[in-house]
């Protein structure tokens, strides 16, 4: 017996932060305890003296997958149905640690999700990532309708911005 598919899609999906996360220099794990709609989080290291040491500034992220968006080149935004529970969560503004939503957009076909080759090792399309922190609540009872500007592509470089933003003191 196999994951589910949905399981199969949260691993791939934790796969590509990770990935990211590893990729910009930063730790990347799921919070211990409970899950209280975080998925993950992303910690910053600093070298202090002859030592590499957990800071604790953290990123909270609540990882999606999915094959249903809507990739809109008219208003350049991936679309996406989140559910409300997570919406609600995310959209909180009193928050020890932000939260980000991240959102690992998959092709529909298993087949086409990960290529491992001896040159190269793929998954395909990527995450998008955004701030729901002090949008409106939704009287909606399922799902909220997002719209995620394609620039915020989730990428090693906009991970150090975001990280770089904590550091300051701001919002990503």
């Amino acid at each position: 017996m196999s994951l589910t598919r949905e399981h199969r899609q949260e691993d791939l999906s934790s796969a590509y932060i990770s990935s990211v996360a590893a990729k910009a220099g930063y730790n990347c794990g799921r919070p211990s305890g409970h899950d209280y709609g975080i998925d993950l989080e992303i910690g910053d290291v600093e070298q202090i003296g002859k030592r590499r040491v957990d800071v604790g500034r953290r990123l909270h992220i609540q990882a999606k997958a999915s094959h249903n968006f809507i990739n809109s080149n008219d208003d350049n935004c991936i679309h996406y149905d989140l559910k409300i529970g997570t919406y609600n969560t995310l959209i909180l503004e009193d928050r020890a640690n932000p939260a980000i939503l991240i959102l690992y957009c998959m092709p529909s076909d298993e087949d086409d999700w990960l290529s491992v080759y001896e040159e190269c090792t793929t998954l395909r399309h990527c995450g998008y990532w955004m701030s729901l922190r002090g949008m409106p609540a939704s009287t909606n009872r399922v799902t909220q309708g997002i719209k995620i500007p394609k620039e915020q592509m989730f990428t090693d470089s906009s991970l150090k911005s975001i990280m770089d933003r904590i550091k300051g003191g701001e919002l990503p």
